[in-house]
């Protein structure tokens, strides 16, 4: 049995997110993610909870769950490049490797790292699916049982095989 262990990302104007890197290291188990608005403390809405969710997706798969269009993607205050690095571990039978996706828009590449070594395809679409089979996730199996969200919830039941 494979399993995907996330250990970090760190995330540069991407969306919410502007020049000051935001970084979460992630613990082992179920990690719930909540915000607190520093200007108004009784409130918890866009605070950038679904942009640190985006940013998971958008490092493996090259897309944001909201399907957000490319251009809007970057931070629209800070126009910077967008720069998003995703940490994880992929463990089979007693084999750990330690994996390391790099993304970036503006310009917009992909890079893909096992264990320190390069393993970026010819094409961004290429190392994506590389990824994609490292991992054994298609979007929709991410988005439904990875990144389970109020917007997106769909009962297992009813669920596509």
């Amino acid at each position: 049995m494979k399993k995907v262990i996330f250990k970090k990302i760190a995330i540069k104007n991407f969306l919410s997110v502007g020049d000051d890197p935001v970084s979460i290291e992630f613990n082992k188990g179920l990690n719930i993610i909540t915000g607190s608005n520093k200007d108004k403390p009784d409130r918890q809405n866009a605070v950038g909870k679904s942009t640190i969710a985006d940013a998971i997706y958008f490092a493996i798969f090259g897309d944001t769950l909201r399907q957000i269009k490319k251009e809007l993607i970057v931070n629209n205050i800070t126009g910077g490049s967008t720069h998003i690095e995703l940490d994880f571990e992929v463990q089979m039978s007693n084999k750990i490797t330690q994996c390391k996706i790099v993304r970036s828009l503006s310009p917009t590449k992909v890079y893909f790292y096992e264990d320190g070594v390069d393993r970026t395809r010819d094409s961004i679409s290429n190392t994506t699916k590389y990824v994609c089979n490292l991992i054994n996730a298609s979007p929709a199996i991410f988005q439904n049982c990875v990144i389970m969200t109020v917007n997106n919830a769909v009962p297992f039941m009813a669920k596509n095989k």
